[in-house]
């Protein structure tokens, strides 16, 4: 069996090691040595990455007791140095201590359990056995910052199997044996397999993020360390951005933001209504014609399109084409009182590149021809 020096002492970056083998697999060699301070893929975080000697340690699992190493390339010697990529492993010692201390919060207040947790590359979530409201979590996420604040010492054992039957852990199985405990002062006791930062007040700051229900409770994204402050400083630009294009100070800017967006939308219905009226009055222009007739609209939406032919239907006794866009994309909508256009508009379709459809007195689509072509197809 591997010696696990990650239990030992999470803040082991490099170490020596004996090789015990280095074969081919799957993805590259697998590597095992006597002992390791690389964390395996386990208990929702992923694996360390690093050095043995001049190869790259990929991945990292436990089969059996032994700790296998992928590694880019063969290792060759008796004893090799080791080096741990420890950005990454601070990193998510960080989150996966904040993960802690608000499970045992949330078991603590409101008796639920943690069933599943993942650190990713760029977020960190949580399951919890039953969905809570924002304001328990806001309360939640106070208490766990007050926890950091504190700077609590954060324990790591192996128990007795006389003394594991008298503590109180959470756990997400029933375990009997090799039980690891990470106790964080009064706010949580787990089992748990992870290394993790040795105060509280290493993590920095803890925030939840987003919640969402989640089989019947609810998942939770939140960030801590060093990912709390860049998920700030993101926030931060976008929410000077928005302040200065609003002319308002940033703690101003979601009642000016509301203000924008009602006045848009005021905006917006006027500017429905204008554009019907002048549709409306373009359609009163038209003079009665006998066959089919064709209008060009610069900037006509197809429900503006719909507005034209819609007033102006009675006034033209073949088709009523009426088009918007641009050459070489036209949108159209045709209307006629005395032709079956649901008969007529794969025709139509198929002379013109079009593609579109509808009912026997109304058809929409777009056509991929220019404007003269159009024209001259309707005999106009």
């Amino acid at each position: 069996m591997t010696e696990k020096l990650y239990y030992i002492d999470a803040y082991i970056k490099e170490f020596t090691a004996a090789v015990l083998c280095s074969e081919p697999c799957d993805g590259g060699f697998d590597t095992v040595l006597d002992k390791t301070a690389f964390f395996p893929n386990e208990g929702g975080q992923s694996a360390d990455t690093g050095k043995i000697k001049d190869a790259t340690v990929l991945d990292v699992y436990e089969e059996g007791g032994v700790v296998h190493h992928i590694t880019d390339r063969a290792v060759s010697g008796d004893m090799v140095h080791c080096k741990v990529d420890f950005a990454p492993r601070f990193d998510k010692m960080q989150c996966h201590t904040a993960e802690h201390i608000l499970c045992g919060i949330i078991h603590r207040l409101y008796g639920l359990e943690n069933v599943g947790f993942h650190i990713g590359e760029d977020e960190v979530t949580f399951d919890i056995s039953a969905p809570l409201t924002r304001e328990e979590l806001d309360r939640v996420e106070l208490l766990a910052n007050r926890a950091v604040f504190d700077n609590l010492k954060v324990d790591t054992y192996f128990p007795t199997s006389d003394e594991l039957p008298t503590l109180e852990y959470r756990s997400k199985l029933e375990l009997t044996e090799n039980v690891r405990i990470v106790k964080i002062g009064d706010v949580d006791s787990c089992a748990c397999c992870a290394p993790h930062v040795a105060y509280t007040g290493e993590i920095g700051l803890i925030k939840i993020l987003e919640i969402m229900k989640h089989r019947g409770g609810m998942r939770i994204w939140m960030v801590a360390g060093e990912r709390a402050l860049r998920d700030y400083r993101k926030k931060y630009e976008n929410i000077k951005e928005i302040s200065a294009s609003l002319s308002v100070p940033q703690h101003d800017t979601a009642d000016a933001l509301k203000k924008y967006m009602s006045d848009t939308e005021l905006a917006k219905r006027e500017i429905k209504s204008l554009r019907k009226s002048l549709a409306e009055a373009r359609a009163e222009a038209v003079a009665k014609t006998e066959g089919n007739a064709v209008f060009f609209f610069e900037g006509f939406s197809i429900e503006e399109l719909r507005y034209f032919v819609n007033a102006a239907a009675d006034k033209v006794s073949g088709m009523l084409v009426a088009l918007g866009g641009e050459a070489g994309e036209y949108k159209y909508v045709i209307t006629s009182n005395s032709v079956n256009l649901s008969a007529e508009i794969k025709r139509i379709n198929e002379a013109l590149s079009g593609r579109g459809g509808g009912k026997p007195n109304a058809v929409q689509g777009s056509f991929m021809a220019e404007l003269a072509k159009i024209r001259e197809y309707f005999g106009c």
